[in-house]
């Protein structure tokens, strides 16, 4: 059993965890929900050794345990997988298996493949995978680490028998997700987050999704898309062949935030000022200032962007569009991973930009 207590993580910005405690037992499915910024994934950065809390204990099994680095976690059975998986891309699925493996045992490992990934092969190049394949790669090596805690941020692709085939093997998992069914279904336990606080923690059997909206949001409703978004049979792809002409002035938001509009280990002033190198570094900074400010978000402009949470990063990313002033602003997913509070700003700012002239597209999910 896993149990972290009186966690707190400070920012000089933020407190992002305040005084949490929660047990996981062996073998149970954990949802962890909450709106963007309530500390679903900080908590899962501590568990899995990114972020060292502020404050705070974890315990294996009434063992005292700390971990400076992922590294250590995983040496504890603590393993996480990622909704954008860190591979290798130029190498085959076994290279990447393989890295990090002291002990590579190829046997289990194709064993392991063979239920996740019927009919690929091992030496395929990972490059030409597609995003549910790339996720099972990822979960076959976390699943070679033999993990007694596995968290899954965000996991489109894996079904409920699946996920307690994992548990009934005496694997906890903590499911980081936005998608309420999904949770509900999958999960014998729900965590609400809230402002940093766990707002509570019950069986998942006796809630519903609405319910749900209304501890977290205030609100039981569903967001639809805005008019003035116009819908394309266009791929992601197919924007950057053909459709991103700089005399146009095209804007490009793709639905992966994080590893292509971004990176986790740039700063904050890295990630604003893309569009402006030219700039000095005292111009930089107020830049940078100035976009923060737009996008309603409290951070320090040296920090990483691995700090903000989803939605905040989904906010900073579409002011350093629109600051750019695009003809047109291609989307893809946008709305993927917000809660429906951010899905409302998100389409409010969206109508300021379409009302300044520029046209909305969005694109064809992958």
């Amino acid at each position: 059993m896993l149990s972290v207590k009186n966690i707190c993580v400070k920012y000089s910005y933020k407190t992002v965890l305040k005084d949490v405690s929660i047990n996981f037992e062996k073998g149970k499915i954990y949802a962890l929900l909450g709106q963007n910024g309530a500390g679903k994934s900080t908590l899962a950065h501590v568990i899995c050794g990114d972020i060292k809390p502020t404050d705070g204990k974890l315990f294996i099994d009434d063992e005292e345990v700390s971990f400076n680095n992922p590294h250590k976690a995983i040496q504890r059975g603590i393993v996480c997988v990622h909704q954008h998986p860190l591979l290798a891309g130029s190498i085959s699925i076994f290279e990447n298996l393989k890295l990090g493996q002291k002990k590579f045992d190829p046997e289990k490992a194709q064993g392991i493949l063979n239920y996740w990934l019927k009919g690929i092969k091992k030496n395929t190049i990972v490059n030409t995978l597609l995003e549910d394949q790339r996720f099972f790669v990822s979960l076959t090596g976390a699943l070679l680490r033999n993990p007694g805690l596995l968290i899954m941020d965000e996991p489109p692709f894996i079904s409920k028998d699946d996920l307690h085939k994992l548990s009934k093997q005496g694997i906890t998992i903590i499911l980081i997700t936005h998608n309420l069914q999904e949770a509900l279904e999958k999960s014998d336990e729900v965590i609400l987050l809230q402002n940093g606080n766990v707002l509570e923690q019950k069986p998942s059997t006796i809630y519903t999704a609405g319910e749900i909206e209304q501890k977290l949001f205030g609100i039981s409703t569903q967001v639809k898309i805005p008019s003035f978004i116009k819908t394309e049979n266009i791929t992601e792809q197919e924007v950057l062949e053909k459709h991103i002409d700089p005399k146009q002035k095209a804007g490009y938001i793709p639905s992966d935030k994080m590893y292509r509009a971004s990176n986790p280990e740039l700063t904050i002033l890295q990630l604003c000022t893309a569009y402006h190198p030219e700039k000095n570094r005292v111009e930089q900074e107020a830049y940078t200032s100035a976009l923060l400010q737009r996008a309603d978000v409290q951070i320090k402009a040296f920090e990483k962007v691995k700090c903000l949470s989803g939605g905040m990063l989904q906010r900073v990313i579409l002011e350093r569009e629109m600051m750019e002033h695009p003809a047109v602003l291609y989307l893809f997913n946008p709305t993927k991973g917000l809660d429906v509070e951010s899905t409302q700003t998100l389409y409010s700012k969206l109508k300021e930009l379409h009302n300044s002239g520029t046209k909305i597209i969005l694109g064809k999910e992958a």
